[in-house]
């Protein structure tokens, strides 16, 4: 049985975008890449998204959605901000189990000049939507005494998503892979003792 019976043709187009997109950026696939890995013709890609940017700004838009609900779950739940520091570090380590592929974030950014304009203006808004997280989770564990760390949380934001990117990517050339580690120089380095 094919991957493409098993969902609906959109949808199956874009899972198999995001995963070239986090597996080999957006630059180093084709709509002939999806077309040989669902079995479908390229015509039927071109129904659903006219255009290579089309595709691309819907992957990262449908990941932003989904950031974006998990994080309102995660919220609902009544965890606190090392227990929220925690859950987004298992979600980000999926990226390293799944063949050590980057995060969109990463992608994006590591394609960013080469992106469509269309793409550039949704990486920004995925990457701003994190980044943001990071600083009101940060603040937020600040003030309840949970979390420590010098300078704004804006800026704590920063150091922590870029360090997080930069050791997933390492992660593709180190043994053992390094984002591990970088997991928890994080959080020795910032939740309260």
């Amino acid at each position: 049985m094919s991957h493409i019976e098993h969902k609906d043709t959109r949808t199956a187009i874009l899972d198999i975008a995001e995963e070239l997109m986090l597996d080999r950026g957006f630059n180093a696939f084709s709509y002939s890449t999806i077309s040989a890995s669902l079995g479908i013709r390229n015509a039927a890609i071109h129904y659903y998204f006219p255009s290579k940017s089309d595709l691309g700004v819907a992957v990262v838009q449908r990941a932003r959605e989904r950031f974006l609900e998990w994080a309102r779950q995660l919220a609902a739940t009544g965890a606190g901000p090392a227990e929220r520091l925690d859950a987004f570090f298992r979600r980000y380590m999926r990226h390293l189990e799944r063949g050590r592929r980057v995060c969109l974030g990463g992608s994006l950014e590591t394609d960013y000049k080469t992106l469509p304009d269309a793409m550039q203006v949704e990486a920004k808004a995925f990457v701003s939507t994190i980044l943001a997280w990071w600083e009101s989770l940060l603040e937020e564990g600040r003030c309840d005494g949970v979390l420590t760390f010098p300078g704004e949380a804006r800026s704590q934001a920063v150091v922590v998503m870029s360090t997080l990117q930069g050791a997933l990517q390492a992660s593709r050339v180190t043994e053992p892979p390094c984002l591990p580690a970088a997991m928890d120089q994080i959080r020795r380095s910032m939740v309260a003792q």
